[in-house]
């Protein structure tokens, strides 16, 4: 099972936007596009120029000298297993000498302790009575909708329990959170493309915060993971579609926002999370430009191509960002 760090990983790493790719390509098929609920990972509401040249989802180019990095942006939520073309990412790594891949956790017997205390919620209390009625209500009514037994969460604090009950509705409806990076690491794999984290976290101080939250952001935090699930079983396909033809437009419309960051967000000293996350794909870039070769990496559209994002930060630094002629 899915652990609390793990799951909070992700939303950080997966949580856009100016950048110009040629000529427009129209909106692809599928759910009407309706913006997603507003949380600190918002993509921002400027239109995106985007290109019909290649096929497959948008892929930038950073190169300083000798060095390359080559990077997938993802959305938060997509279709699993989706059967996107891979021809022009496989001619990437087939050329690559490392692929970079998401934070590795730092933890120990002292995380798995206080991941104990903030997971459970006592012997004479229960999930749905620390809730708001109609919280609780809704609760139960979006698990029972998607065959869910609302009773397995009933001994878990309200934020473990709508972050289960996210990844169980995710899992049933086969939706993912860490795509597209979970294909790149099967297809270097089959390359035998070494591969290393672009950075590293600290479990025992992400469950200390969330432990930390008060009772208001943890109700906020269960409505707006809520509000995420509803919106991504509506639009997560018609994202898949948009994020796999490059339509980075009809990809931010059909995303919802990152709940679990919007958690993080309510705890005590964590307003820069979205910062460090831009930071460190800064760094992870920098760091994989310093040598000569060519390197892959993914990251979230919304670090690359938010106002003051990597993508903005590493032109600032001289870098040559570009798309792909490959």
């Amino acid at each position: 099972m899915r652990t609390l760090p793990f799951l909070i990983a992700v939303a950080i790493l997966s949580a856009t936007p100016v950048f110009a790719q040629d000529a427009p390509v129209p909106v692809t098929a599928g759910p009407a596009q309706v913006a997603a609920p507003s949380s600190p990972d918002d993509w921002g509401t400027t239109e995106i120029t985007i290109t019909a040249k290649f096929p497959g989802p948008a892929l930038w180019r950073v190169k300083k000298g000798d060095a390359e990095v080559y990077i997938v942006g993802g959305v938060p939520v997509m279709l699993r297993h989706f059967d996107w073309d891979r021809g022009r990412m496989g001619r990437i790594l087939d050329k690559a000498n490392v692929l970079l891949v998401g934070p590795k956790a730092r933890g120990g017997p002292i995380a798995l302790v206080e991941w104990t205390v903030v997971k459970g919620t006592g012997p004479f209390s229960n999930l749905y009575s620390q809730l708001p009625a109609a919280t609780a209500a809704r609760f139960k009514a979006l698990a029972t909708a998607n065959g869910i037994d609302p009773k397995i969460y009933a001994k878990d604090t309200p934020v473990v329990a709508v972050m289960k009950l996210r990844t169980a509705i995710y899992d049933k409806h086969g939706l993912s959170t860490t795509d597209p990076e979970k294909m790149l690491i099967f297809m270097a794999r089959d390359r035998k493309t070494p591969m290393k984290p672009v950075a590293s976290y600290s479990a025992a101080s992400l469950i200390s915060k969330v432990g930390g939250m008060s009772k208001d952001a943890r109700e906020q935090c269960v409505d707006d993971t809520l509000n995420e699930i509803d919106f991504a079983l509506g639009h997560a396909e018609a994202a898949t579609h948009a994020w796999a033809t490059g339509d980075l437009n009809a990809a931010r419309l059909n995303s919802p926002s990152s709940a679990t960051l919007a958690c993080i967000e309510g705890a005590s000293s964590t307003r820069g999370l979205l910062d460090q996350g831009t930071s460190d794909a800064v760094k992870a870039i920098d760091d994989a430009l310093s040598k000569p070769g060519k390197s892959v990496v993914t990251f979230p559209l919304s670090i690359l191509l938010r106002p003051g994002g990597a993508l903005d930060q590493l032109r600032a630094q001289g870098a040559e960002v570009s798309v792909p002629d490959m």
